[in-house]
């Protein structure tokens, strides 16, 4: 099993088979992520199953 991660996608895109982002970042647990002027800390957020 490997460690859990926070991802962040941003810079959305609208195409014709709907939106996608353009960026995503991947942060490890107890980093601080970051996407655009906002912040988050990542050490309290609960981890899930990947099957939840």
């Amino acid at each position: 099993m490997s460690d859990p991660v926070v991802t962040v996608h941003s810079e959305p895109t609208a195409r014709p088979d709907g939106t996608k982002y353009r960026r995503t970042v991947p942060y490890a647990f107890g980093d601080t992520a970051t996407a655009g002027r906002w912040s988050l800390g990542t050490s309290t957020l609960k981890s899930y199953p990947a099957d939840w």
